[in-house]
């Protein structure tokens, strides 16, 4: 995945920063005065460390949400999609149920249909399917109707 690899990355960015801080720091010569400089130079690399951990927390926290959001529009698309292969009317049909979670809670998921069917009537019937199963799944789904009627001679 690729968040994992930014987020590897960024992780690695963050140590190596920290590990600079702290060899620059090993490396000053202590001068009789310096007590209150040491103080304050070791205060700085602890900021530094707590500021890095706030940093890669949260960026673990978002890629934990962004996971349970494509799991949950996964679960979506598959209870949408076997609904669709259960009805007689569709059987043989090409129609694709792609839905899409937003990362934020407030937001609506997305189901997009798309395919060719060969009547009125079935694409109704596909878009009454999609409608009845997403709506028992999540309350707030917008389908987005991408299906095309092409009668089965033209095709």
């Amino acid at each position: 995945m690729r968040s994992k690899g930014s987020f590897q990355s960024l992780a690695a960015t963050l140590s190596l920063l920290v590990l600079c801080a702290v060899r620059a720091w090993a490396q000053v010569t202590p001068t009789p005065s310096s007590d209150s400089a040491g103080a304050a130079g070791l205060v700085g690399v602890v900021v530094l460390i707590l500021v890095a951990l706030v940093i890669v927390s949260g960026a673990v926290k978002l890629y934990d949400l962004r996971r349970r959001r494509e799991s949950e529009a996964v679960q979506l698309q598959a209870q949408v999609s076997d609904a669709l292969m259960r009805e007689q009317l569709l059987l043989g049909v090409p129609i694709i149920a792609t839905a899409r979670a937003p990362l934020w809670r407030g937001s609506p998921a997305t189901i997009e249909v798309a395919g060719q069917v060969p009547s009125p009537q079935a694409r109704e019937t596909a878009l009454r399917i999609v409608r009845a199963e997403a709506s028992r799944i999540r309350a707030d789904v917008q389908i987005e109707d991408r299906l095309a009627v092409v009668p089965r001679h033209a095709a």
